[in-house]
């Protein structure tokens, strides 16, 4: 794996929920309201933290993930900002309705999905979710947020807090190198570009955004520019930024660890399709189920990985000058 990013290494590989922990701590110091809950998930720092200091703001609700948004929801009517946490296949396959009944009645839930997309590595296909996107972008009102390392887990908590109306934020379960600086802005619906090209636009989300920085460096070096967008935020989603690459590049290569059936290239392929069509290729899991391996088995099974990415500009920037 290559560890530079605009010729700086990346930190060192540390896991999202490391932030997300860090997050929740910082949550409990500042604001009374904010409890969080649990479904046969471990707690990490926070659980610890949070039963010493605040015992009363701490549930866990065990193998029950309905009944958890539930208790939730109902916190929420009563004033909280309840955080619940389980595994990302239950809470999109068990407790769907009820996430879907919060987001109609605009409750402030947080909806932390833990070990989302195809990259749970230990689990295999019966519990890596690749339709979380497409399932949860299709919900009105309710704000969906992929993090691609520490400092952004951090931040998208921080940043939920704060937002009015329900938050579903995507939790990759390996340890990833972290991009970020602690002074990075972060804002929810605000797209970041975090690299400069004029020869292909890379839209990336979650997990797959230092796949991409690789990406763009070694295309770099075959003296191929690419712009690299952090679409950190998956709805509501910066059709600004998208239309304004579309615009600059002339082709686009999307990158996500879930589905691409209705996942972020679905959603990018909407608005080019409305405001500016162009060659677009989507990376991502091409409709097949996961299995276990290593990340980087993974990555190169289901053409995920950096070299791909590369493939996928070649391809689409080929077809921008026919």
């Amino acid at each position: 794996m290559s560890s530079e990013y605009l010729g700086e290494p990346f930190g060192e590989s540390k896991s999202m929920y490391s932030g997300h922990n860090e997050a929740l701590i910082q949550l409990a110091k500042g604001n009374e309201k904010v409890v969080v809950l649990y479904a046969d998930f471990p707690q990490g720092s926070a659980g610890p933290y949070y039963k010493k200091e605040f015992p009363d703001r701490i549930y866990n609700l065990g193998i029950a993930e309905a009944n958890m948004i539930t208790v939730a929801a109902g916190l929420a009517e009563a004033g909280m900002i309840p955080y619940t946490h389980c595994h990302s296949i239950f809470a999109v396959g068990r407790a769907y309705n009820q996430i879907r009944q919060a987001a109609f009645d605009r409750l402030n839930v947080k909806f932390v999905l833990c070990n989302t997309g195809m990259f749970w590595t230990f689990m295999g296909g019966s519990h890596q979710v690749i339709e979380d996107i497409a399932a949860l972008r299709a919900l009105p009102d309710l704000a969906l947020v992929s993090p691609s390392d520490a400092v952004e887990a951090k931040k998208a908590a921080l940043a939920a807090a704060i937002h009015e109306g329900p938050v579903a934020i995507r939790l990759a379960e390996p340890d990833v190198p972290v991009i970020h600086k602690d002074d990075y802005p972060f804002e929810i619906g605000r797209a970041v570009t975090l690299r400069e090209g004029a020869d292909v636009a890379i839209i990336s989300t979650g997990i797959m955004l230092h796949y991409s920085l690789e990406a763009a460096a070694l295309l770099a070096k075959e003296g191929i520019e690419a712009t690299v967008v952090n679409m950190h935020t998956i709805k509501p989603l910066d059709e600004r930024v998208v239309i304004q690459v579309a615009e600059k590049t002339g082709a686009i290569v999307t990158a996500e660890d879930s589905n691409i059936l209705g996942g972020l290239g679905g959603s990018i392929a909407e608005i080019l399709s409305e405001n500016h069509p162009l060659p677009l290729h989507s990376v991502g899991v091409r409709d097949r189920f996961g299995q276990t391996g290593e990340m980087e088995e993974l990555a190169r099974e289901y053409s995920l990985s950096a070299n791909d990415i590369v493939q996928a500009a070649k391809k689409v920037i080929k077809r921008k000058a026919v």
